[in-house]
C-alpha cells in the first residue's frame, strides 16, 4: 500500500510528512549485522552468573515476579531472532549475529547495514556504534504484541522479513535522515562512562580535546575531552543531580558569544525530533485535568478540556529530520535571583546549546545508556551536524 501511494503521490507524501523524501535506490545487502536484545531472563543470568538455574527461578520467584513468563518471553525472542537469521541467510545474506557485550566498532564498518532485533532499546544501542549517515540501521520488533517499537519498522513488517529485503533490494522505500545530537565533553576527570543497562564499564581511554568543534565557553578549556570522541544522541540527552530530590545547578548560553544565564531546576533535557515522541512528550505534556483547572480559573467552559490537551500535546512532537534540538528546563526554579539573569525560556528550540555545571554528583547521560560524570566544572557542547544524522527507512 505504502510502495504504491509513494510512487504514484510523492509530492502530497511530501507535503503530508513535512518533509522532503529521498528515494532509494536498490540497495544491495551482502553483508548484515543482527544486533540481539539482552532479555531480562538474560540480564538476571548475567547479574547472577554463580547460580544455578534452580537456584535462579527461586531468586526471582522470591520477588514476587511471574518466572514462567520471564522464560515464555526469552524464549519468544529467540524464536524470532532465529527467524530473521534464518531468512537472511536463505537470501545469500553473510549475516552476523552479536548481542550487547560482541557489539564492536569492527563489525559495523564490515556491514552494509545493521539490523536491531528486539524493540527501541536495541535500536538506541545498534544506533550508538554508527557514527556516519552512509550506514542504515534497520530495526525488527521481535514481540510486536508486547513491545511498541517506535524506532522499528511497523509492526506488520515483523512477520514479513521477505518482502522487507525484497523492497529494499527493488529500492520501493525512502531514507529518513534521522537528527542526531552532537554531544562534546570538557572536563578535569578522568572516569570512563557506565552503560547503565548492565553497569559494565565501557571503556577508559582519553584523549586530548577535540579542536575540531566550536568553542562555546568564554575561554578555550584546558580540560581533555571524554568521552574520546564526540557522544551522538538520538533520542535526548538529559543533564542533572544523580540524586533526583537534590537541585541541579547549572549555567547555559544558547550561541556563541551569547549571555551565559544561571539556572537551578530538576535538571535539563535535550531532544530531538525523534525523542519528541519519548521523555520529552511525557515531561511537558498537559493532561485534561490540568487543562480543565486553567480553563475554571479563567472563566471558560470545561467541556474540550480533552481536545485542547490533545492539542497541545501534539503540537509538542516534532519531525525527526528537524534540524533543530528541544531543550527542556525541568521544574525551573522561577523566584527571587533564579534564572540570572532572567528571561531564558524554560523549553525552546535551539540548534546549538553550551551547558557548565554546578552541580555536586551529577551525570549526563546519552539516551538513557550511556551515563558520564558531569560535575563541577564540566562543560558540554551540544551542537547539530548534518553528517551526524542516522540512516534509516521508510517502507
Amino acid at each position: 500500500m505504502w510502495t504504491v501511494l509513494f510512487k504514484k503521490n510523492k509530492k502530497i507524501l511530501e507535503k503530508v510528512l513535512g518533509r522532503h523524501i529521498v528515494t532509494g535506490a536498490p540497495f544491495r545487502l551482502d553483508r548484515a549485522l543482527v544486533l540481539s536484545k539482552m532479555t531480562r531472563y538474560e540480564v538476571e543470568k548475567y547479574c547472577h552468573p554463580h547460580l544455578t538455574e534452580a537456584q535462579l527461578e527461586k531468586l526471582i520467584r522470591s520477588r514476587g515476579s511471574n518466572f514462567e513468563s520471564l522464560i515464555e518471553h526469552h524464549q519468544r525472542h529467540k524464536d524470532y531472532e532465529r527467524y530473521v537469521i534464518e531468512t537472511f541467510k536463505s537470501k545469500g545474506i553473510h549475516t552476523k549475529l552479536q548481542n550487547r557485550s560482541d557489539y564492536s566498532d569492527s563489525w559495523v564498518e564490515s556491514c552494509d547495514a545493521v539490523f536491531p532485533v528486539g524493540g527501541d532499546g536495541t535500536f538506541l544501542l545498534g544506533a550508538s556504534r554508527v557514527r556516519q549517515n552512509t550506514k542504515p540501521v534497520i530495526g525488527f520488533n521481535s514481540d510486536p504484541h508486547h513491545s511498541e517499537g517506535f524506532l522499528c519498522l511497523p509492526k506488520d513488517y515483523s512477520s514479513r522479513i521477505e518482502d522487507v529485503l525484497q523492497q529494499l533490494q527493488e529500492g520501493s522505500f525512502s531514507w529518513m535522515f534521522r537528527t542526531r545530537i552532537r554531544v562534546t565533553l570538557r572536563c578535569k576527570y578522568s572516569e570512563p562512562p557506565i552503560e547503565l543497562t548492565d553497569k559494565k564499564i565501557l571503556g577508559t581511554h582519553r584523549t586530548k580535546l577535540n579542536t575540531g568543534a566550536k568553542n562555546m565557553s568564554s575561554a578555550a578549556s584546558p580540560h581533555p575531552l571524554c568521552p574520546p570522541q564526540p557522544a551522538l544522541a538520538l533520542n535526548e540527552v538529559f543533564v542533572g543531580e544523580s540524586l533526583s530530590a537534590q537541585v541541579s545547578y547549572m549555567e547555559m548560553r544558547l550561541k556563541p558569544g551569547g549571555e551565559i544565564t544561571k539556572v537551578k531546576s530538576s535538571g535539563l533535557c535535550v531532544s530531538t525530533g525523534t525523542g519528541s515522541t519519548s521523555w520529552h512528550l511525557s515531561m511537558n505534556r498537559i493532561t485534561s485535568h490540568g487543562v480543565e483547572e486553567i480553563l475554571r480559573c479563567a472563566g471558560v467552559p470545561t467541556t474540550d478540556a480533552n481536545a485542547v490537551a490533545d492539542k497541545y500535546n501534539k503540537s509538542l512532537l516534532f519531525d525527526p529530520e528537524d534540524f533543530h534540538m528541544c531543550y527542556t528546563i525541568r521544574d525551573l526554579i522561577s523566584a527571587g535571583v533564579w534564572p540570572s539573569p532572567p528571561g531564558l525560556a524554560p523549553r525552546a528550540f535551539a540548534q546549538a546549546l553550551w551547558v557548565r555545571s554546578r552541580c555536586r554528583d551529577a551525570r549526563l547521560v546519552v539516551d538513557g545508556g550511556t551515563s558520564f560524570t558531569f560535575n563541577d566544572g564540566a562543560e558540554a557542547l551540544f551542537e547539530l551536524y548534518p553528517e551526524d544524522a542516522l540512516r534509516t527507512v521508510v517502507l
